[in-house]
Formats: C-alpha cells, sequence, structure tokens
C-alpha cells in the first residue's frame, strides 16, 4: 500500500526558511524599536523602525524614492546586462578553447585581485561624472563571476557528451550550441547570479562618488546632512533590492537547469 504525501504537510516546510529568517528580523526590529521607545539607544544616532518607515513614505509621497530606483535599476540594467553578455562569452571561450585561456586568464585575475573601488578616479577621468562612470563600476564588479563560472561550466561539460555529438558529425558552432551551453547552463546561471548582486553593489558604491542620482547618491547625501533615518531607509531599499534580485536570479537558475543536457 502506498501513501502519498498530502501538498499541505509541504507548504510549512517550503516556508520554513522565510518564516525563520524573516522572523528573526522581524524580533530584531520590535527590539530596536522597544530600546528606542525606552531610551535605551539614541534615536539621532541609531533612529527607529517606526522612524525609517515615516522617511520610506515621505520618500514615496515626495517621488524621491521612485526616480532613484528608476536611476540605480537603469544603471544596473545597462552595466550587468553587458557584464552578463561580455562574461558569458569570454567565459565560453577559455573554457573551451586552451589558447584563449591562456591569454585572457591573467587579466581576469588581475581584475579579480585588484579593489575595482580605487580604479575609480581612473574611470571618473575616462567617462566622467554621472551615470557612464557608475555602469562602468557596476560592469567591473559584476563581469569576473561570470567569467569564472562560465568558463568552469565549460570544462565541467561531461567530455562523453562532447565526443557523441562529434561522432553524429556536430561542428564546433553546433557543439557550442546544443551541447557545452545547454550542459554549462547551471553553473553559468550561478555566475549570473552572483554577477548582478556585485552589480548592484557596483551601482550603489559608484553613485557614492560620481553619481548625480540614484540610491547610492541619496545614501551620500543624506550622511553628508547627518540624516541617520533617511540613511537607514535608503540602505534598507538597497537591502530588499537585493534580496528580489537574487529570488529572481535564483528563480531563473532553476528554470534553466531544465534545458540542462545530461547523458543517460
Amino acid at each position: 500500500m502506498t501513501t502519498t504525501v498530502s501538498p499541505r504537510k509541504r507548504v510549512p516546510e517550503r516556508a520554513m526558511p522565510i518564516v525563520l529568517g524573516g522572523g528573526f528580523l522581524v524580533l530584531a526590529a520590535i527590539l530596536w524599536q522597544i530600546a528606542a521607545w525606552a531610551g535605551l539607544v539614541n534615536p539621532f544616532l541609531t533612529s527607529s523602525p517606526v522612524l525609517i518607515a515615516g522617511s520610506l513614505g515621505d520618500q514615496i509621497g515626495s517621488g524621491l524614492l521612485l526616480r532613484s530606483l528608476g536611476t540605480s535599476a537603469l544603471e544596473l540594467v545597462i552595466g550587468f546586462g553587458m557584464a552578463a553578455a561580455a562574461g558569458v562569452a569570454v567565459g565560453l571561450l577559455m573554457g573551451r578553447y586552451r589558447y584563449v585561456d591562456y591569454v585572457v586568464e591573467p587579466y581576469v585575475w588581475l581584475l579579480y585581485s585588484a579593489p575595482i573601488v580605487a580604479l575609480f578616479p581612473l574611470l571618473v577621468l575616462m567617462f566622467g561624472l554621472g551615470s557612464p562612470a557608475v555602469v562602468a563600476i557596476a560592469f567591473l564588479m559584476s563581469v569576473i563571476p561570470v567569467i569564472v563560472n562560465s568558463a568552469q561550466g565549460v570544462r565541467n561539460v561531461d567530455e562523453k557528451l562532447i565526443r557523441t555529438a562529434v561522432s553524429f558529425g556536430a561542428d564546433e558552432t553546433a557543439l557550442l550550441r546544443k551541447v557545452i551551453l545547454p550542459a554549462s547552463v547551471p553553473t553559468v546561471m550561478a555566475g549570473l547570479r552572483l554577477g548582478v548582486g556585485r552589480g548592484l553593489v557596483g551601482v550603489v558604491v559608484g553613485e557614492f562618488f560620481a553619481g548625480d542620482g540614484g540610491i547610492g547618491y541619496d545614501i551620500s547625501f543624506f550622511a553628508g546632512h547627518l540624516g541617520t533615518t533617511e540613511v537607514l531607509a535608503s540602505v534598507f531599499v538597497v537591502i530588499v533590492a537585493g534580496l528580489l534580485l537574487n529570488a529572481g536570479a535564483r528563480k531563473l537558475e532553476s528554470l534553466a537547469d531544465s534545458w540542462r543536457t545530461e547523458l543517460p
């Protein structure tokens, strides 16, 4: 006799990470607010969840938050979009062709090891103040994980898949398109997920120094005017945006995994 598990019993298990992780954050916010009400902390220095929520409401009402999100989102889309396209292409070539790997790998690890923020003065000289410099730093911060994971994904492709495809007459183009790329999709998607997070950091950091708008610019502006509540409200927006991007990337990663080519 076989028994089936009711879907209702699986729901709490799927929701457990949200309940545990979100519950801890809610508890921390409650304790923070109680400490502020009790005078255990200085609201001017630490603010409080109620004040942060009020600041978010004010920013939404004035339209500032929407404008800043639009600016940062556009810079992220451009910077990460270029990084995704270039990173996947370079990574696939590095993983597939040994001599390309020999030529490109030193520069990849140079960029990986170098503090990208330290290059910001040079980027400002090259691109000027404003969105171009922000896009450039977002590109540099996000492209390396994409390249490294894409190259590793190609190297991890089962040789039996390649030999089987070649035995059926697949040329190099068909091999890349129909075998190597599908088989390396999970690793490539992992690189894209890491890259989009680093790209968001690059956008925010870039707006600190050279932006003329965006969430990072708002944080820098409010910090310069000692607006602790406004700074924390903007930081909260960045955290939520990062969580949403990561969740969306994980979903795409799971969907793309179904495209993976496997050899029985």
